[in-house]
C-alpha cells in the first residue's frame, strides 16, 4: 500500500528585513565653543586687572570691562558697532553665569551636533546667538552678555529635529521633546521672576535656532538593499543649505536695520 503524498510548491525563504542606523558625528564644534567661552572669560579677567585694577568675583564682572570687550549696548550698536551683536555672545557677567552656560552647552550641544553634523551645528549656533542678540537689541534696553541665546537656539533646533523624525525615533523622540518643553518652561518661569535675565535674548535665540534648523535638517535616503544592517545616507543639499543660511542671515540684517531706525532720533539728540 502506497502513501498518498500531496505535492505542494516549496515556499520561498523570506529574507530578513533590512535595518538602518545613523552615523553620528563626534561633538567637536560644541567642545571648541566651550573652550572659546572659557578663553573669553580669561580675557575678561586679565583685561579687568590690567585696565581697571579689578578682580573677577562671584558677584560678577566690572560692567566697564564688558562694555569695552563687546557687550550688547543698544545705543552703541545703533551708532554702528554692529559687531557687538556677536561679541556679546562670547562674554559672561560672572563665573556662575559662565558655568551655567557651559553646563547647558555640555549637556545639550553634543546631542544636536551628533545628529546634524558639525557644520550645520555651527551654523545653527551662530545664527541663534545673533537672533538672540537682535531680540535683546529690539526689546531690552539693558546691557547684556552671554551665550544663553545660542544655547536656547540649540533647544529650538533639537526640538525641530526630533519633531520632524518623531515617527522614526519613537519613544526616544517623545522623551527628548518633553525634556525640551520642560527646559523652556522652567527657564521662562525663572527668567520672568528674576530681574537680571535677558528673556528677550533667550526667546530670540530659541526662534533663531528653530528657524535655522528648519532648513538645515539632514534628509536621509534609504539604501536600496533587501537585508542587512546599513547606515542611512544623507542627501547632498549643500546649495540649498547655503541658500537657507543666507536667507536667515538676510532676515537678521533686515531686523538689525529696522531696529536701528528706531534709535535714530535718540542718536541725533545725543550728538546734537
Amino acid at each position: 500500500m502506497y502513501d498518498d503524498y500531496r505535492m505542494t510548491p516549496a515556499e520561498p525563504e523570506l529574507a530578513p528585513r533590512p535595518t538602518f542606523y545613523l552615523r553620528l558625528s563626534r561633538p567637536v564644534v560644541s567642545r571648541v565653543i566651550m573652550v572659546a567661552l572659557l578663553v573669553g572669560f580669561v580675557i575678561e579677567i586679565v583685561y579687568g586687572v590690567l585696565f581697571y585694577d579689578t578682580w573677577m568675583t562671584f558677584g560678577g564682572t566690572d560692567i566697564m570691562v564688558l562694555v569695552d570687550l563687546g557687550a550688547k549696548v543698544n545705543i552703541l550698536i545703533a551708532a554702528g558697532e554692529y559687531w557687538r551683536l556677536f561679541t556679546a555672545t562670547l562674554l559672561h557677567g560672572g563665573i556662575m553665569h559662565l558655568l551655567f552656560n557651559l553646563y547647558a552647552l555640555f549637556a545639550m550641544g553634543p546631542l544636536l551636533e551628533a545628529y546634524v553634523g558639525p557644520l550645520r551645528f555651527l551654523a545653527i549656533y551662530l545664527l541663534a546667538g545673533l537672533y538672540g542678540s537682535l531680540a535683546s537689541y529690539a526689546f531690552a534696553d539693558s546691557i547684556s552678555v552671554g551665550a544663553s541665546g545660542a544655547i536656547f537656539g540649540i533647544v529650538g533646533a533639537t526640538t525641530v529635529y526630533f519633531f520632524r523624525y518623531r515617527d522614526n525615533f519613537g519613544a526616544q523622540a517623545r522623551a527628548v521633546l518633553q525634556n525640551m518643553v520642560i527646559i523652556v518652561a522652567i527657564n521662562l518661569v525663572f527668567g520672568l521672576s528674576a530681574g537680571n535675565i535677558d528673556n528677550w535674548g533667550h526667546m530670540g535665540g530659541l526662534f533663531g535656532g528653530a528657524l535655522a534648523a528648519f532648513g538645515l535638517l539632514p534628509r536621509y535616503r534609504q539604501p536600496q538593499v533587501v537585508s542587512g544592517h546599513h547606515a542611512l545616507e544623507v542627501e547632498e543639499r549643500r546649495i540649498a543649505e547655503a541658500a537657507w543660511i543666507a536667507f536667515c542671515g538676510g532676515l537678521f540684517a533686515v531686523g538689525v536695520f529696522l531696529v536701528t531706525q528706531n534709535y535714530q532720533p535718540a542718536l541725533q539728540e545725543l550728538f546734537r
